[in-house]
């Protein structure tokens, strides 16, 4: 027969289990529950927009430090990645264009120059005083080789920011480029005012320089070349007149007569 006392034990140990059970099938729901919401949230943050773009400029800015320090397939493979998050982020196209350019692939260097010359057009037209869109579309264009559309972007920029001395720079080295060297000059002089340690603008100013002095000489030995043309051209037509009027008529044949 059973003891009164064992079978009390016995369903307090039952009475225990139960709620042990029960209590840890709580904590698993709460625990799936958090799960679940924390997925949620991270979900949500990575489809919104704002957060998305965030992260883009934090890879962008990473991708920068990478090439930098000439990491240029570790910076491609960041700057996809900020495309990724914001597709339409147009500096990074334009760093990609660069990385590319670093690894000597041409043809998608170009491709993104192109995008970025499209998204930073875009964002003129929304705030014409952006002085930072102004500059990245010079540089985009002048990786291409456009150097006229270059100078008018760099132009606007240090108009919008006058302390940027290195759109002064890069306006000059666009204008140096078209053979505009006054306005070369004047770029690489701003320059050299906002920072005197740049020994970049210090060598462009003396190359612009040289490049004026070349165009005058060039000017002057044309005029000199034209004046010795007209010179000798008169001096033949001259000779020509003086000739003609010292020549003796020929004398006049007497018709023959029949026979």
């Amino acid at each position: 027969m059973t003891s009164p006392r064992i079978g009390l034990r016995t369903l307090m140990i039952c009475l225990a289990a139960a709620c042990l059970a029960a209590s840890v099938g709580a904590c698993r729901r709460s625990a799936g529950r958090n799960s679940n919401a924390n997925a949620g949230a991270s979900s949500s943050d990575a489809t919104d927009p704002e957060t998305a773009k965030r992260q883009a400029q934090s890879l962008v800015e990473q991708g920068k430090e990478l090439y930098k320090n000439d990491q240029d397939e570790q910076a491609v493979a960041t700057f996809k990645r900020a495309l990724s998050q914001d597709p339409n982020n147009a500096e990074a196209h334009l760093r990609l264009g660069m990385s590319y350019a670093a690894l000597d692939q041409k043809t998608e260097a170009e491709d993104e120059y192109k995008k970025a010359i499209e998204l930073f057009k875009k964002r003129i037209q929304s705030d014409q005083k952006d002085a930072d869109a102004f500059f990245y579309l010079g540089e985009a264009h002048s990786f291409l080789h456009q150097d006229e559309d270059a100078a008018r972007a760099y132009r606007q920029a240090t108009k919008l920011k006058s302390d940027d001395e290195e759109a002064f720079y890069q306006l000059g080295m666009a204008e140096t480029r078209l053979a505009h060297y006054p306005e070369a000059t004047a770029a690489f002089q701003k320059a050299l005012e906002l920072d005197p340690d740049d020994y970049r603008a210090t060598d462009a100013i003396e190359n612009a320089k040289e490049g004026a002095d070349r165009i005058r000489e060039g000017k002057k030995h044309a005029e000199d070349m034209l004046k010795k043309q007209q010179e000798n051209t008169n001096a033949n037509g001259n000779l020509n007149t003086n000739s003609n009027a010292s020549a003796k008529p020929a004398p006049k044949r007497s018709p023959r007569k029949p026979w």
